[in-house]
């Protein structure tokens, strides 16, 4: 085995570009991963931007950390692993010591050591090598491109799910509902017993939740200039959702939910844009007794739930396009002008 295509990045906020690469070997503690289907997400496009890390000695970067794939060689020092197992990655690099690691909390690592895609390369590729820790089991039945969106696309959802200790009492605004994240959330969210408010720029985005929707679901169009009149009109008395879930990072957007939030409402932020700043006065966090909380990835073992959710069909895997490697440019082309929706997975070809 010489060399494999990948998808490489020159430097942040630079273009995509497709080359031929040596094919990497595993480090002691690493495993090779043979690529069989990796997500093309609006996270990774934050992080070519440099939203994550912008550190140009990180560059050149594959980028891609939404994956799945069969574990195709071991390096020295593992055991947890064997070649042919079916495996998902881990975002987050952790030290798997640290008192959060410790208690299960691997997402708020205090040794943490950056993001696959990142600071290592990524699974734009045909074959990534990652520390054995970053892998996950998978049933054996699940398909790969649902096991990769388990990875970061249903396991993000179900940690603000438990963040935000979401059920049957609740009615959640999901901001970006069309999104990869959104998608996932909003039937999660519902399948816990929610109503559900699924809030988009683009109506016609919002048509692809026909896919997934239910009663609990209700289609909210985010480009009206009333937009916090429409969540009250949605929702029971007039009394706005007690949940907003931001997953775009859009100020305006987010000001309106806030307007509009219920008292004793949460809002939970994912997005980690560089420099946009959310500061309601500290008077309306007492006059609605409403919160502002941060939902950080997830832990492995939502991870693991997550690809169990899928397994067993309690909630369904959107996957609204499968490419090759050599498409992956323009999709991030598509991320960039708002054109994409739910999820993208590349399926490398060797």
């Amino acid at each position: 085995m010489s060399d494999m295509d990948a998808v490489m990045l020159s430097e942040w906020g630079g273009e995509l570009a497709i080359k031929r690469v040596p094919v990497p070997e595993p480090e002691p503690n690493e495993v090779r991963v043979a690529v069989h289907a990796c997500g093309v997400t609006r996270t990774v496009e934050n992080a070519i931007n440099g939203g994550l890390d912008d550190d140009p000695s990180l560059t050149p970067r594959i980028p891609g950390h939404e994956f799945a794939g069969v574990v195709d060689a071991i390096g020295e020092n593992v055991s947890a692993r064997s070649v042919g197992e079916h495996v998902l990655a881990y975002f987050y690099l952790i030290c798997g010591k640290c008192d959060a690691c410790q208690r299960g909390e691997e997402n708020r690592c205090t040794n943490f050591d950056g993001w696959l895609g990142v600071n290592s390369d990524g699974a734009y590729a045909e074959y990534v090598t990652i520390p054995v820790s970053n892998t996950l089991p998978i049933p054996r039945n699940l398909s790969f491109p649902a096991a990769a969106i388990a990875a970061d696309g249903l396991a993000t959802p179900l940690h603000v799910c438990e963040r935000a200790d979401v059920g049957d009492g609740d009615t959640v605004l999901v901001i970006g509902g069309a999104g990869r994240i959104g998608v996932h959330l909003c039937q999660l969210a519902a399948a816990r017993g929610a109503h559900v408010l699924a809030a988009d720029v683009r109506t016609n985005r919002l048509t692809h939740l026909d896919e997934v929707t239910d009663p609990m679901v209700t289609p909210v169009d985010a480009s009206e200039p009333d937009f916090a009149a429409q969540l009250r009109k949605a929702t029971s008395a007039g009394s706005g959702p007690n949940v907003v879930v931001d997953t775009v990072g859009d100020i305006d957007t987010l000001t309106a939910s806030w307007d509009a939030l219920s008292m004793g409402g949460q809002v939970v932020s994912l997005t980690t844009h560089h420099e946009r700043s959310f500061a309601p006065l500290l008077k309306d966090f007492v006059i609605k007794e409403a919160s502002v909380l941060g939902s950080r990835y997830a832990t492995r073992d939502e991870v693991i739930r997550a690809a169990g959710l899928f397994d067993d069909g309690r909630i369904d895997p959107i996957i609204t396009d499968i490419i090759e490697l050599d498409e992956v440019p323009s999709i991030h082309a598509d991320i960039r002008a708002g054109e994409s929706y739910g999820m993208t997975v590349v399926e490398p070809k060797r």
